[in-house]
């Protein structure tokens, strides 16, 4: 029954065979793996408390919460999980370190939605490219602009890569930039497979504050003039289709 189980869950793609001694998504609880929240466990109700989820450029994912207030008792130790004994544990970890430090002096916008705006002037802005070459408004003065934030964990953003990279080819007279807040040591465990030939932005976090409540990918539309003329949070294929409408009636 149990061999069943393993093959089902490995056919519809919820969990692989790993050294993991349970089936399920694993958890990170203040750094510590476990297979579920441990018995007696609460929240403290800090405002430094965060719950989100990371993931592995293999589909590999962990439920995650950051909580200052609480502490993991002996007794709950008990039941945690050594990080050599998940799959690609090290990795999910570096990316649980990675989401907290990178949110723990972020504020919630006053009001919910993208930090920018349709008929907003894109903002002066100065990004390094993964070979290190340095970009700013400058080199986009007169030409349309296409940013696409994401990042190697957010499987939906690796999906669109082969489409958007179709549409590089297909207008090569618009300016088509990638941006991720990872190294590039992490951005090419995705950039060196291929898949996206758009213009790759590394170590650059100064346009996360556009996501504002939503979440990745993100893409922007910018005309000729240094305004936004579209606004497009997530992928889907009708989303992908009004983007690229939006690219092509400003060319």
């Amino acid at each position: 029954m149990r061999r069943l189980l393993i093959s089902f869950c490995v056919l519809i793609g919820i969990y692989s065979l790993s050294p993991l001694p349970a089936i399920g998504r694993v958890r990170i609880i203040n750094g510590v793996f476990f297979e579920k929240s441990p018995s007696g466990l609460k929240s403290s109700g800090s405002d430094d408390r965060m719950s989100f989820s990371v993931g592995t450029v293999n589909d590999v994912s962990a439920f995650c919460t950051y909580d200052p207030g609480i502490t993991l008792t002996e007794e709950m130790m008990t039941t945690a999980i050594p990080v050599d004994e998940v799959e690609e544990g090290h990795e999910l970890l570096r990316r649980y370190e990675d989401q907290i430090e990178r949110n723990k002096n972020r504020r919630i916008p006053a009001t919910p939605g993208p930090q920018i705006r349709v008929g907003d002037t894109f903002p002066k802005f100065s990004a390094t490219d993964i070979d290190g070459h340095v970009w700013t408004n400058a080199d986009v003065e007169g030409k349309v602009m296409v940013l696409n934030l994401w990042f190697t964990g957010c499987g939906p953003c690796r999906a669109e890569m082969p489409e958007l990279s179709e549409w590089k080819d297909e207008m090569p007279d618009v300016m088509f930039f990638s941006s991720t807040y990872e190294s590039p040591e992490v951005a090419r465990q995705v950039l060196d497979k291929g898949i996206f030939n758009w213009i790759p932005l590394v170590n650059d976090r100064q346009f996360c504050d556009f996501l504002g409540d939503r979440g990745y990918p993100f893409n922007v539309v910018v005309d000729k003039t240094g305004h936004v003329v579209a606004v497009v949070p997530g992928t889907s294929i009708e989303k992908r289709e009004s983007l690229k409408r939006a690219i092509m009636s400003v060319r």
